[in-house]
């Protein structure tokens, strides 16, 4: 029999692994394996706060306009998470995903400008590529990162999916750094999990008299091209799967093109032969 210590584990990577939107639902069947509250609560807030942190949950704060995203790279305390646009910090519940406690918080001013300048460029960005998705822009030690997640549930459908992005640059070399990540669970009459990432390594070239302008431009660039790359590749590969591969996987039809009803199976020439021996 497993020890405790042994459960928790399994259900802390059962939990690290939740598909888009179905986090709860995980966690109370890994709840009901495990079977100590005390012990459970005790046991997975490590890997709540990774999935919060890795997945790029999205919370509502008490006071600040729209979603704030709950990232690594707004990670002030285990518990305490950035909203860089209003200058906030606020306290997660990683067990509710609730957020409260909303603190200020000071910045760095050395790349202020140019972090509000990006931030205002990856709005409309946003805008007009991500309708319902939730973009933050963080700046310290010279370096800006842009996070971005687009949710997209359809439980009524069987599916959920998620986008997620990382750009990172490094203000003093123009280096620029991309992950991109997309996640899709489809669970009708099954269950299939697609995951798939994208590294990206490039350096930015700037066309501009003023300086934040032309980074914030040129970076804007870089990560509409990469990302409209990447989607289309991800398109053409959903094309091949659903025509080849899954195909290729699937169990063929009998020569009659229909599927045996195994109920009904004695009204077919095979059942009369099996009920004679």
């Amino acid at each position: 029999m497993a020890t405790v210590e042994e459960k928790i584990s399994i259900a802390s990577s059962f939990l690290k692994a939740a598909p888009p939107g179905e986090i709860n639902d995980v966690f109370n069947d890994v709840r009901g394996l495990v079977g100590d509250d005390e012990l459970l609560d005790g046991g997975i807030l490590n890997a709540l706060e990774e999935y919060n942190t890795e997945e790029l949950a999205t919370v509502d704060v008490p006071g600040i306009e729209g979603k704030a995203i709950v990232s690594k790279h707004g990670q002030i305390e285990s518990d305490r998470f950035l909203h860089p646009k209003t200058n906030k910090v606020f306290k997660l519940d990683h067990f509710r995903q609730v957020a409260s406690d909303v603190q200020d918080h000071t910045v760095d001013e050395g790349i202020e400008e140019l972090r509000k300048t990006i931030e205002k460029d990856t709005e409309d960005y946003m805008a007009d590529r991500y309708a319902e998705g939730v973009s933050a822009v963080y700046g310290s030690n010279g370096k800006i990162t842009i996070a971005i997640v687009h949710n997209k549930y359809s439980p009524s459908n069987f599916w959920n999916g998620r986008w997620r992005s990382i750009w990172q640059l490094e203000t003093t070399t123009s280096q620029v750094k991309g992950t991109l990540k997309c996640k899709v669970h489809y669970y009708e009459d099954g269950n299939v999990q697609l995951e798939t990432s994208k590294e990206i390594d490039e350096k930015l070239s700037k066309t501009s008299a003023d300086p934040n302008t032309a980074v914030s431009r040129a970076l804007l660039d870089l990560i509409a091209t990469a990302e409209l790359k990447y989607q289309t590749a991800l398109n053409e590969s959903y094309h091949e799967m659903a025509e080849n591969t899954f195909n290729g996987l699937r169990r063929a039809l009998p020569m009659t093109r229909s599927k045996l009803d195994w109920n009904k199976i004695l009204t077919y020439r095979i059942g009369a032969e099996l009920s004679a021996k």
